[in-house]
């Protein structure tokens, strides 16, 4: 039995929470590289039936449905590459335009990026205007074939290990249905994919975390509900990457992500959102994820915003050998990796760490450097350092932090225990959006080995908090269950 009290879903008429999945949509890539997919293997032909049994009718036959087959099979090919192309669409974040006025060395990489989608963030650090003001420049910008990218972060007490981004507006369930309420009104039934409270279910799930007791099970459900209301929606709950390093940890996942499933349309989990672990690595956790799960149906995105060179070691905060990662693109090359994403943007700070660093949340112009000079870009993109192609950038920004409540995160002997979630500015630049587009593939018919990493999984994770997660997951078919809360 589920370790939440039986109650139907909190929603205004009581409806049953289970709602259709709908199919993975296609993003672009950067690149335009033609991308390797099956060799179309014609099957060997049955013999004609015995009704032709002149040999050189059955040998005309058996030709000419050899060549239909071909045809056929040509044609399904080449529909498959057509078939929902579409664009991932949001708005370029504001801490760029700002960039690109204080430091116009940048601008040619910073608008580089600007081509690709960067997830826009409806945070509650927002006011009500700001976000809504948001929504409608992103609605009135992105066209209706696009998919829009957001990232929904505003369940009460987030953050509540590290505290980096604890403060907003959001102090119950009732005004997180009203946060939650505003986003979906704005959106109505356009496509969008939502990454869903990111930290939330990987504090949820660790042992003795604040995730419990402050009431992230039942706040996630209740955004589950929500956002699946809208059919053309696709949702990743964010998960922490931590997490999913080992089987033991994996296992405490997967009922916390079964249970969400019962209250919508769960398409998947997010991983590395906002941090450094390789591509390779975080095919791996998701590997281990669905293993946990017990079946893969539910699939992963990966943040590549800052994950080129991956991350030699469990560090979070500005790490220096960092580079860009791979634009946003449904043709992972990776079965189970549906997305790759820029979700947290790249070149805002994580906050002054002792490798250097602005506040959390701000633009962090040596940082910006080093990831362009060291990412994708300048490594396969044949574009040039910001040294060779626009001078020596060596002044940091001195622009307030939006994304979080303090102004310093963790000094060098803080320990991962530090790990979390900085949301980037909290408003947004109303210009044009920017898109990513490609022709649709099919990165789940590929196949792909993971190749392993020197990086290692963290061995120490966040330290806080009191009570134990849920361990088991209700029963296949039931409905959402929230518990009451009592105020």
């Amino acid at each position: 039995m589920s370790l939440v009290e039986s109650r139907s879903c909190l929603d205004l008429d009581n409806t049953t929470c289970n709602h259709p999945s709908q199919s993975c949509s296609q993003a672009p890539s950067f690149e335009h590289q033609q991308v390797d997919r099956p060799f179309f293997n014609l099957p060997d032909q049955a013999t004609p039936r015995a009704v032709f049994e002149d040999p050189i009718s059955t040998m005309f036959l058996g030709s000419s449905s050899r060549l239909i087959a071909a045809a056929t099979g040509l044609a399904l090919a080449m529909a498959s590459n057509i078939v929902s192309a579409e664009k991932l669409c949001s708005i370029v974040p504001t801490s760029y335009t700002q960039a690109k006025t204080d430091h116009p060395t940048l601008s040619t990489a910073l608008e580089a990026l600007e081509q690709h989608a960067i997830a826009s963030w409806f945070t509650d650090r927002m006011t009500t205007d700001e976000r809504s003001t948001m929504l409608s420049n992103m609605l009135n910008q992105c066209s209706e074939d696009t998919r829009l990218s957001i990232v929904v972060y505003g369940i009460p007490n987030k953050d509540c290990d590290a505290g980096l981004s604890s403060g907003g507006s959001v102090k119950s369930t009732d005004d997180y249905k009203a946060f939650l309420k505003q986003l979906t009104d704005a959106v109505g039934d356009r496509k969008v994919l939502y990454v869903v409270e990111p930290d939330a279910v990987g504090l949820l799930a660790k042992e003795n975390s604040c995730g419990s007791s402050a009431g992230y099970l039942e706040n996630l459900k209740v955004a589950v509900e929500a956002l699946s209301a809208n059919a053309n929606a696709e949702l990743y709950v964010d998960v922490g990457y931590w997490m999913l390093a080992d089987s033991t940890n994996s296992a405490k996942i997967a009922p916390i992500m079964q249970e969400l499933g019962t209250c919508g349309k769960v398409k998947g989990v997010t991983i590395n959102t906002s941090n450094y672990r390789s591509t390779d690595e975080c095919t791996t956790y998701c590997t281990n994820f669905q293993t946990a799960m017990g079946k893969s149906d539910m699939s992963c995105v990966v943040d590549t915003s800052r994950n080129y060179n991956g991350s030699p070691t469990s560090d979070w905060c500005n790490v220096q050998t960092a580079g860009i990662g791979k634009p946003p693109t449904s043709e992972t090359g990776v079965s189970n990796i549906d997305y790759f994403m820029w979700i947290k943007p790249p070149g805002e700070s994580d906050g002054e760490c002792s490798t250097g660093g602005t506040s959390a949340g701000s633009f962090y112009v040596d940082g910006f450097t080093k990831l362009w000079d060291q990412g994708y870009f300048v490594g396969e993109g044949g574009l040039k350092t910001i040294a060779a192609g626009t001078g020596v950038v060596t002044q940091q920004s001195n622009q307030t932090s939006a994304g979080s409540s303090v102004d310093q995160i963790s000094p060098v002997d803080q320990e991962v225990s530090g790990v979390g979630t900085v949301a980037p500015q909290d408003t947004d630049s109303y210009q044009t959006p920017t898109t990513t587009t490609a022709p649709a593939g099919s990165g789940a018919s590929q196949s792909y080995t993971i190749t392993p990493t020197a990086t290692q999984a963290p061995t120490q994770q966040p330290t806080q908090a009191p009570t134990q997660q849920p361990t088991e997951s209700p029963a296949e078919g039931t409905k959402c269950k929230v518990k009451l809360r009592r105020h």
